[in-house]
C-alpha cells in the first residue's frame, strides 16, 4: 500500500492501483521534476493545515523569508530573492500575503529609491516564534518519513543540487539527444 493525495485528502490506494489511475506516475522518470513539484505541494498543503492547528497564520512558503528576515534583519525584495532562489516576483507575492496578515512591513530604500525593503512587525516576529516551535514537529515527521523509506530525501536532493551545478541538465539532455530520424 502506499499513499496518493487527491485534492487535499490523504488515501490510502493499492500501489499497483495508483500507478495505473496516475498519468505523471507512469510517465516514470521523465516526469520526475512535475513528481517533485507535486510531492513539494503535498508537503506544504499538509504543513499548512499542522499550522492551522497550531495558530500559525503564514503561508507554509513564506517561512523560509520569515527566517531569513528574522536572522539577517531588514532585507531589500531582491535580496530575498536571492538568498532563497527565488524568482522576484514569487517573492513579491509572499510580501504582498504576509504585509496584509500583519507580520511585515514595506519601506522604500533611501539609498535607491526604487527598491523596496521588507521587515518583520512584532506581530510577524511572534509569528516567526511559533513557527520555531512547529519546526520540530516537522522535521520530526520528514525524520520519521526517511526511517520509514530507508531515503534521506534531503541529502539526495542536496547531491542532484552539487551535479547540477557542476553539469546543468540542459547540458546532460545535449549529451544524451537522439538525433531524429533521417
Amino acid at each position: 500500500m502506499s499513499l496518493h493525495n487527491c485534492k487535499g485528502w490523504m488515501l490510502c490506494v493499492p500501489e499497483a492501483d495508483e500507478r495505473a489511475g496516475d498519468f505523471i506516475r507512469t510517465g516514470g522518470l521523465f516526469f520526475l521534476a512535475h513528481r517533485l513539484r507535486r510531492l513539494s505541494d503535498d508537503l506544504v498543503t499538509e504543513c499548512e493545515r499542522w499550522f492551522a492547528e497550531a495558530g500559525i497564520i503564514a503561508p507554509a512558503r513564506t517561512t523560509s523569508m520569515l527566517y531569513l528576515i528574522e536572522k539577517d534583519g531588514p532585507q531589500r525584495i531582491t535580496v530575498i530573492a536571492s538568498a532563497l532562489r527565488q524568482f522576484h516576483p514569487v517573492i513579491i507575492d509572499w510580501v504582498g500575503k504576509l504585509k496584509k496578515l500583519g507580520l511585515v512591513t514595506t519601506a522604500i530604500d533611501p539609498v535607491d529609491r526604487r527598491r523596496t525593503i521588507v521587515s518583520l512587525t512584532q506581530t510577524g516576529r511572534q509569528e516567526v516564534a511559533k513557527i520555531r516551535t512547529a519546526e520540530a514537529a516537522i522535521t520530526a515527521a520528514y525524520a520519521a518519513l526517511e526511517d520509514e523509506t530507508g531515503v534521506s530525501l534531503i541529502e539526495g536532493v542536496a547531491m542532484w543540487e552539487s551535479a547540477l551545478c557542476h553539469k546543468s541538465l540542459l547540458v546532460r539532455i545535449g549529451e544524451n539527444e537522439v538525433p531524429p530520424p533521417a
